[in-house]
């Protein structure tokens, strides 16, 4: 194991002496594949491999051909160097693009190792990254993220990070601890000379650090929304349309629809892209008094499904009868009022402050999406790339916020051991703190090749 160090950035590192290679792009038959190598003998290693190859000018696309340990020829493949540290890994790096055949692919990657490399484990060439200084903790799950990037806005959010919109964030947090930290234990030293210093600037400082924590927390209910999709349920009375609005949004006959009450027993769920939103929604039971086991087994858990749905879609049929009312909704939970079966309004249309809407005619439609969008991607809009995405996050930042609401300043002493933790917190985010367990945490999920 060695511990590489970068711009201060330091990080344990497995294997960082060793020269590795894997496949880039994903394990199955295509047109083409990329194959990395990567590490202090990757010039080495590609004399063996491929020796028209001029590694030390490098960033140059040029035609090589492969050989085996045995000296065959494998395939004729388009090769770039790229001499560390101007890299991705900050090491000296080749890159290997062929024919996407999962043997030649394999024959290729047994010959670098058969010249000297090793294949790499999940994540590795990211790690070493990280442990060069080219990236830090925060911005190398944002690659992760990139990659698993599904919608506009999970794009969006991850290529923001990559920037180093969060870690900026997260610099300043750890700039206003440590002058915290620093103005706590000169109060110590200079209490020795009888030098006090003003209870003020220490208030000042803690506060600000409270802030800078409390406003990063603020966004993990956005960064989870971002990552985990924004958990939409349609409730509502027996036949209110629900089946055929989530049919409709689903683009797809997912849930049976009968004029018959009680048809949907259980709660059907479907992911759906709303303008780059991903939503995860959710047809329940109709909510009713009576009916047998089962229906109420149903109306259980619709009930459930509301209370922990970021948003509820409250389904009221235009014909309802006199007296009828509609069901209530869970609070704390963002609501759309939606009256649905709007084609059969008699008369003047209702001015109720509901949305009318009808799936037979598509009355409304189009108008509810654009209330759903806008309700769940507002907030995330209004937060630019400043989104503590990651569960990691949260649970840091929670940490620290514990710490800083528990210093007594009137304690110096105490107080300063708060805001170290705090700060290791805050440290251990973008990989400042050495720590084999948060960073095999993070790149245990990376795929082999990055």
């Amino acid at each position: 194991m060695a511990t590489a160090s970068s711009s201060g950035l330091s990080s344990v590192l497995h294997g960082g002496v060793d020269t590795i290679v894997a496949r880039a792009t994903p394990a199955g038959r295509g047109a083409l594949a990329v194959i990395r190598v990567s590490g202090p003998e990757t010039a080495a290693v590609a004399q063996r491999v491929c020796p028209e190859v001029d590694t030390g000018s490098g960033w140059r696309a040029g035609l090589a051909t492969l050989r085996g340990a045995s000296g065959e020829t494998l395939e004729t493949a388009v090769v770039v160097a790229f001499p560390g540290p101007r890299s991705y890994t900050g090491e000296d790096m080749l890159e290997v693009t062929l024919h996407g055949s999962p043997y030649l692919v394999e024959a290729v990657i047994d010959a670098f190792v058969a010249a000297g490399a090793r294949r790499a484990g999940p994540g590795e060439f990211t790690r070493r990254a990280v442990a060069n200084g080219k990236l830090d903790l925060v911005q190398a799950e944002a690659v992760q993220d990139l990659i698993r990037a599904d919608v506009a806005w999970q794009v969006r959010l991850a290529r923001e990070q990559l920037a180093g919109t969060l870690s900026r964030r997260f610099a300043e947090v750890r700039s206003a601890l440590v002058c915290l930290l620093a103005s706590l234990e000169a109060s110590l030293d200079f209490a020795e000379r009888d030098v006090v210093v003003e209870p003020g600037v220490l208030e000042r400082q803690h506060d600000r650090c409270r802030g800078l924590v409390e406003e990063l927390l603020a966004t993990a209910s956005a960064g989870a929304r971002i990552r985990d999709g924004v958990r939409v349920v349609i409730l509502g009375g027996p036949n209110t349309g629900k089946s055929t609005l989530f049919n409709n949004l689903c683009g797809s006959e997912r849930a049976i629809v009968s004029p018959h009450p009680g048809t949907t027993r259980d709660v059907l769920e479907a992911e759906l892209d709303l303008e780059g939103v991903r939503m995860v929604i959710q047809d329940t039971a109709g909510l009713r008094s009576g009916g047998d086991e089962v229906e109420k087994e149903g109306r259980r858990r619709a009930v459930g499904a509301a209370a922990s749905a970021a948003v509820v879609l409250l389904l009221w049929p235009t014909d309802a009868g006199e007296g009828e009312e509609a069901p209530e909704t869970p609070s704390g939970v963002a609501v759309l009022r939606v009256r649905s079966k709007a084609d059969l309004a008699a008369g003047d249309p209702l001015n109720d402050g509901w949305l009318a809407v009808s799936c037979y005619t598509g009355e409304g439609l189009e108008a509810l999406r654009e209330r759903l969008v806008r309700l769940v991607a507002g907030e995330i809009a209004d937060l630019g790339g400043e989104v503590a995405i990651a569960e990691r996050h949260r649970r840091a930042l929670e940490q620290a916020m514990t710490e800083l609401e528990a210093c007594d300043l009137s304690r110096p002493e105490l107080a300063a051991e708060g805001v170290r933790w705090a700060l290791r917190a805050v440290q251990e985010m973008t990989g400042e703190v050495d720590s084999d367990e948060v960073l095999d945490g993070v790149f245990s999920a990376f795929c082999i090749g990055k």
